[in-house]
């Protein structure tokens, strides 16, 4: 463990009731070996899993980026260690390569949580980690309540009824955190969402995760496209008009989202808000080369041409025959 992360375990360290762990906030970057973050000698003796942090915050001052190694023992059957950026992925790993194993054994020696480190005027987060049995009523795996955690009095009504074919399912990391709701408030700011114009500014991810249930988590676009989460994104991530989510690890086609701003486009008259919408349109669009970008791109270059004109508004979305 990295010696500044032990140095804050002695001075922050919490109170232990019952099973609990003791949690202390580390830094933006901190990484470690074992107990409270990773577990140690899972399955066997001596196999200890690593961890690490990011650097995005919570609104309740824990690490949004948290990752989980699998231990240096394991490497004699693969080439590298895995990283796991999302509980979901890390119970796949488990299900697919420890069958006989208890995938609620195993989450419950360590926390998942990790406390951020405040910043100089920020509140120092502390917890206890609880045996599950112990855990508050929100904190497991269920689905939606009608109920906005977010006090948003306009969150069940804005929600579209019967939209999904099937129910969200609550996770137990940002949904466990109060004042977070999964149906308004975005997973990577924890701000709410907002349903103006159909709600063009945010991605709802529709992937299945269970038999029974989406992921159903929501992210502004704009979050998305600054956190290299959305648009065409190089490198290891690799999206091409795609949108990753950060909770369920899986990729939903940007496409569809793009259609639907150009219709926004054409059922408006405020110059300003067009503007903007296409704006996004294109930021999402650039340097994909799928040949529907391609043609959606040249299509919104040439309405933002034509706004900038001066052009009718009411026209300025419409192909050419």
């Amino acid at each position: 463990m990295d010696s500044n992360v032990r140095d804050e375990s002695h001075r922050y360290e919490a109170e232990v009731k019952g099973n609990g762990l003791h949690l202390w906030p580390v830094p933006a970057g901190a990484s470690g070996e074992g107990l409270p973050y990773a577990p140690i000698d899972w399955p066997n003796p001596g196999d200890n899993w690593t961890w690490k942090v990011g650097k995005r915050k919570t609104g309740a001052g824990f690490w949004c980026d948290r990752y989980l190694y699998t231990p240096t023992s394991f490497q004699k059957t693969m080439l590298k260690k895995q990283r796991f950026a999302s509980m979901l992925s890390v119970e796949q790993y488990i299900r697919k390569e420890f069958p006989d194993k208890d995938l609620n054994a195993f989450f419950s020696t360590f926390s998942w949580r990790i406390p951020a480190e405040p910043t100089k005027d920020e509140p120092i987060a502390l917890g206890v980690l609880y045996p599950e049995e112990d855990m508050p009523e929100n904190s497991n795996s269920r689905p939606r309540s009608m109920d906005c955690k977010a006090r948003n009095r306009m969150c069940n009504l804005q929600l579209p009824a019967g939209n999904y074919s099937l129910p969200a399912m609550d996770c137990n990391i940002c949904c466990s955190e109060p004042g977070f709701c999964r149906d308004c408030c975005c997973i990577l700011c924890c701000k709410t969402i907002d349903w103006t114009y159909g709600g063009y500014s945010f991605i709802r991810c529709e992937v299945k995760v269970d038999e029974n249930y989406i992921c159903g988590h929501v992210a502004h676009m704009d979050c998305a496209l600054r956190s290299y989460m959305a648009g065409t994104v190089g490198g290891n991530i690799g999206l091409d008009v795609e949108y990753y989510c950060r909770r369920c690890d899986k990729r939903t086609d940007l496409i569809p989202h793009v259609r639907r701003l150009l219709q926004t486009c054409e059922s408006l008259d405020a110059r300003e808000e067009i503007e903007k919408i296409l704006s996004m349109g294109l930021c999402i669009l650039l340097g994909s080369q799928r040949t529907s970008a391609k043609k959606l791109l040249n299509h919104m270059e040439l309405a933002m041409t034509k706004l900038k004109q001066g052009r009718r508004v009411n026209n300025i979305t419409q192909t050419k025959k």
